[in-house]
């Protein structure tokens, strides 16, 4: 899915958490928002998957008007970094919970069996379905949430500092598994960084952000161009 963000702008009481921004995700892309705390990606993020609403601008999915549309009807699929499952559910039971949430368009029990066992296969921890999250470690915890966050059969995939808790190895793990899920998917994702390293190593599109404002945007190999004097100025300066 395109989405296009055009001239969005966010205030929260006199403080600008985004200036005026416009922005083109292509279709498929995994994008990074890479920049400092209080930069504006949260933000951002949050406007895409309907969580926030702009003072002004639109956001555009595939060249239609979607900045009114609710979450659900926005099919965003989340990874927050606290992987907020439900610790009194089993795996199983957590990767099903938003397809048994539909009412009338909850899909059979045999066709959310089969969407469920596909998924824990995806994650690579196809044994784990009847465990309970407190029985996972961080890096698991955070594969399942994934899991769950695709089981809807999202339009897209965004996805808040997803790895932020864990440590450095378990994280180049699980980034390597991201690429693996967005290549299998072909989902527009898109993830907030404050790391340099993760962007470039994870993103087909990388978009700097400062101060509420986009200060670059290009693939990894562009940025990487760029003075690193230049870069680390952008960050201190916010």
């Amino acid at each position: 899915m395109q989405i296009d963000i055009d001239e969005i702008s966010k205030l929260f009481g006199a403080t600008a958490a985004l200036h005026p921004v416009s922005l083109a995700l292509p279709s498929g892309a995994l994008v990074a928002l890479l920049g400092p705390s209080g930069s504006g990606k949260t933000t951002l993020l949050r406007i895409l998957g309907g969580l926030e609403f702009p003072d002004t601008g639109r956001v555009l999915f595939d060249g239609q008007d979607a900045t009114g549309l609710t979450v659900q009807e926005r099919r965003a699929g989340f990874v927050f970094q606290s992987y907020a499952l439900f610790r009194h559910m089993t795996v199983f039971e957590n990767i099903a919970y938003g397809l048994r949430a539909r009412g009338r368009q909850r899909p059979a029990e045999a066709e959310i069996t089969r969407r469920v066992t596909r998924l824990l296969e995806l994650i690579q921890l196809p044994d784990i379905g009847k465990r309970y999250p407190t029985q996972l470690s961080g890096g698991q915890r955070q594969r399942v949430a994934l899991a769950r966050a695709l089981a809807i059969e999202p339009r897209m995939l965004l996805l808040d500092e997803p790895f932020g808790a864990l440590d450095a190895k378990v994280r180049k793990e699980l980034r390597q598994g991201l690429r693996d899920i967005h290549d299998t998917t072909g989902l527009t994702t898109v993830f907030v960084t404050h790391d340099q390293d993760e962007a470039m190593e994870l993103a087909d599109l990388v978009v700097v952000m400062s101060m509420g404002r986009i200060e670059q945007i290009g693939r990894p190999q562009d940025i990487r161009a760029r003075p690193a004097s230049d870069f680390v100025r952008s960050f201190i300066s916010a």
